[in-house]
């Protein structure tokens, strides 16, 4: 159950990401719009700092909190697990990024 339930919370996730592109390249093309410019820009490429994973102790530091904190996050699906590697529970940056923006209350 609480595997589903952390599935469900990484797929929605990747939804608000793709959402969040979505408005930014329409807010890009209204702004071409009203200026003017008859060629639109071309998107930019994500970074490639939200596809690196990281241990929980880099996440825990960088949200600013313990690392028991981190699995109860995880366990809640408020911080998804993107892979699990020699038992060590990896996060992607965007994620980490994501969850501390929420912490912190941005």
């Amino acid at each position: 159950m609480n595997r589903i339930v952390n599935l469900i919370s990484a797929m929605l996730n990747n939804i608000i990401d793709i959402l969040k592109q979505i408005l930014e390249l329409l807010t890009r093309m209204e702004q071409g719009a009203t200026s003017g410019d008859a060629a639109a820009e071309e998107p930019t490429p994500q970074k490639q700092d939200d596809d690196r994973l990281y241990s929980a102790k880099y996440a825990a530091e960088r949200i600013g909190v313990g690392e028991r904190t981190i699995y109860r996050l995880t366990k809640r699906g408020l911080l998804p697990v993107d892979s699990y590697t020699l038992g060590m529970r990896l996060f992607r940056h965007s994620d980490i990024e994501r969850c501390r923006r929420f912490y912190l209350g941005e």
